[in-house]
């Protein structure tokens, strides 16, 4: 491979990358939600000598690679979030996406429709 064609690779690679998105999906019980899984966790916790612990809430972390950057994704992930991903009855869901930039401003959770 001559200098020239590294170089069209490593663009090539560079672009692949550039439309690619990250997002990351926290669900997590909503807080009037009994939790017998964290309860378990806690009273272990507490029989293997940290008897501080209070609660543990147990939940599922994910990360989505997507292919594209279009300003339809983040609602289009919204609506997968809500549909798939998490349970609305039981569980709230956060939403991050490293499109969306800054991490705290852009983190969103989403709220019951119909209060």
């Amino acid at each position: 491979m001559n200098g020239a064609s590294t170089i069209a690779l490593v663009r090539v690679v560079a672009d692949k990358y550039r439309e690619m998105m990250k997002a990351k999906v926290i669900v997590m019980p909503k807080a009037a939600v009994l939790d017998p899984q964290g309860n378990a966790v806690r009273d272990a916790m507490r029989h293997l000598g940290m008897p501080e612990v209070r609660s543990v809430r147990i939940g599922k972390y994910m990360e989505i690679d997507i292919k594209g950057q279009n300003g339809e994704l983040e609602p289009r992930l919204h609506r997968l979030c809500r549909d798939l991903l998490s349970n609305p009855v039981i569980e709230d869901y956060a939403l991050q996406t490293a499109e969306s930039g800054d991490q705290e401003n852009r983190k969103r959770k989403l709220k019951k429709k119909s209060s």
